[in-house]
């Protein structure tokens, strides 16, 4: 009875952990989003080539690839602590980011090109290679909740309905408060909890594999 209560407790936290992993990732994306119009807009303007074209579309670009890419991590037996590592590179993109906007958006800036191709150069430099690890969690989440293919489609819809909320959180917040403070301040804060977060599901993978070796060691 106490370890049918200790996996059943062991199975409530694991989802609990990749829950709030898929929230806060889809909080940050949409929060990136804003603040990135935010930080290209005093090199490039705000027009709608710059919002809709340039940084919309490089995030919708770089979620699609994340997708695939986490698709194809789901089915190997190392997504875990892969994904784990996703969210601390992202995280420590995210930290250095405030650090290189001004020199990568300066140099973009001086080649010269017009406002539409220079801003999407900047968006794909700047947000492409973060947005690409975090599109990777939604598929991972997917495979980690569901342990018979009749719940797949309901996991799914369970992820991407709780990513869409969370990413609406990020939108409606960020663009109502946090541009309000410090763009490059909020985007390091945002670094460290991934990697943080990231840091976790490492940990956590640590753990279960070595309680399952342990388990099988024993007679």
């Amino acid at each position: 009875m106490n370890k049918k209560a200790g996996l059943t407790n062991g199975y409530k936290l694991q989802t609990s952990l990749i829950v709030l992993m898929v929230c806060v990732c889809g909080w940050f994306i949409m929060e990136l989003e804003v603040l990135g119009v935010r930080a290209l807009a005093p090199y490039f303007g705000s027009a709608v080539y710059v919002v809709m074209g340039s940084v919309i579309g490089v995030f919708l670009l770089g979620l699609s690839s994340g997708y695939l890419l986490g698709g194809w991590l789901s089915r190997k037996a190392y997504s875990k602590p892969v994904l784990g590592i996703n969210l601390i590179v992202a995280g420590i993109w995210l930290c250095a980011m405030p650090f290189f906007i001004e020199p990568v958006c300066d140099g973009i800036f001086n080649l010269g090109l017009d406002e539409k191709w220079g801003s999407l150069l900047a968006s794909v430099v700047l947000f492409g290679f973060p947005i690409v690890l975090l599109g990777t969690v939604s598929p991972a989440a997917v495979r980690w909740l569901t342990t018979e293919a009749s719940d797949s489609g309901f996991n799914t819809g369970v992820v991407l309905a709780l990513s869409t909320v969370a990413s609406f959180a990020g939108c409606v917040v960020t663009a109502f408060y946090l541009v309000l403070f410090s763009v490059r301040n909020t985007i390091f804060v945002s670094g460290v909890v991934l990697t943080v977060m990231g840091g976790i599901i490492l940990l956590h993978s640590a753990v279960n594999v070595r309680r399952k070796t342990k388990c099988a060691r024993q007679p």
